[in-house]
């Protein structure tokens, strides 16, 4: 089991708001032995890997979304300061580069905008005012930024359940490694009895 890793989400995770995803929790267990009194020690360690592991999965899968979801959020602002940029110039004529395609750009001269096209989709552009672009960049910011709040507090959650589930495997094997180590230490003390008891009957006298 590695160990346990920073949460470098933590100032952002709320540990009073449940996940947003329906990600199942981990229950701390702080009586060891009670908790094992009828389980199998084996296919206890067997399910605490199998919930780390399906946690490391999440892990991965959520920090992924929020590289995407962070990336467009700046893609949006982008857009927006764009839009400002344009809006602020309606009275003017003024050169602006624009990509082409990937790497390649190309220049254009803009005389006394008035609108401003936006990208949809699916090969789909509209003609916007500038206004109405603003509205359409915010509403679709606003979204992407509540995805990303709760993506981040479903992350932070995760870890925490990784912590859990690190200190639980932790507990359960010291517990183990004590009950086995007794074990032996009664199995001496029984061998010790049991030769004791060899050697003082084979030394003692027979009455004459």
């Amino acid at each position: 089991m590695s160990e346990v890793e920073t949460n470098e989400y933590s100032v952002l995770f709320e540990a009073d708001i449940k996940p947003t995803s329906n990600i199942p929790g981990v229950t701390f267990i702080s009586n060891v032995e009670e908790y094992l009194k009828d389980k199998e020690i084996e296919s206890v360690f067997r399910q605490l890997q199998d919930s780390y592991s399906k946690f490391k999965y999440f892990e991965s899968k959520l920090s992924n979304n929020i590289s995407i979801l962070t990336l467009r959020s700046k893609q949006l602002q982008e857009s927006l300061d764009i839009v400002d940029h344009v809006a602020s110039k309606t009275e003017e004529n003024f050169q602006v580069q624009y990509e082409l395609s990937e790497g390649v750009y190309s220049s254009a001269q803009v005389d006394h905008p008035k609108s401003i096209y936006l990208w949809l989709g699916a090969n789909v552009m509209l003609e916007y005012s500038f206004e109405e672009a603003k509205q359409v960049l915010r509403k679709n910011k606003d979204s992407v930024d509540k995805q990303l709040k709760d993506t981040i507090q479903d992350l932070g959650y995760v870890k925490d359940q990784i912590t859990t589930t690190d200190v639980n495997v932790s507990r359960v094997y010291n517990y183990d490694v004590l009950q086995k180590r007794k074990l032996k230490q009664q199995q001496l003390q029984g061998q010790s009895n049991i030769s004791t008891t060899t050697t003082t009957t084979s030394t003692s006298t027979p009455p004459k």
